[in-house]
């Protein structure tokens, strides 16, 4: 899991995620937030035929809050917190070839002080 710290104001990647159900088929990306702070997000999958699901989500103990998901190839949006906490970007690879992904997220906001970094609770 990779971590897009409150101090940042940019996060970018190009990965290729492996097959369902292998090793690295997954990519989450931990988000503190502070209450009213918003993160744009851009994200394009390759691969005629593969499918990549992205989702924004939080927890709450072993509830899941799904704030965002879809299965298209290009997506492009903002998510903003709800409440302070930690929000998860999220890829999951649902097919059976690798997929390449490419993720850029920005803040609007940027924070000098590091105290969101310890906001909410950790991940399971």
């Amino acid at each position: 899991m990779d971590v897009f710290p409150a101090n940042e104001s940019e996060y970018a990647k190009e990965m290729e995620l492996a097959p369902r159900k292998a090793r690295g088929w997954v990519h989450e990306v931990e988000a503190p937030m502070r209450t009213g702070d918003t993160i744009r997000y851009t994200t394009h999958h390759e691969g005629a035929g593969e499918r990549v699901t992205f989702n924004v989500h939080s927890h709450q103990g072993k509830e899941i809050t799904y704030h965002a998901k879809t299965s298209e190839a290009s997506v492009a949006g903002a998510f903003t917190a709800p409440g302070a906490g930690k929000f998860y970007l999220m890829w999951e690879n649902g097919s059976d070839g690798p997929v390449l992904v490419r993720i850029h997220a920005a803040r609007l906001e940027v924070y000098a002080d590091p105290a969101a970094e310890g906001v909410g609770r950790h991940h399971e």
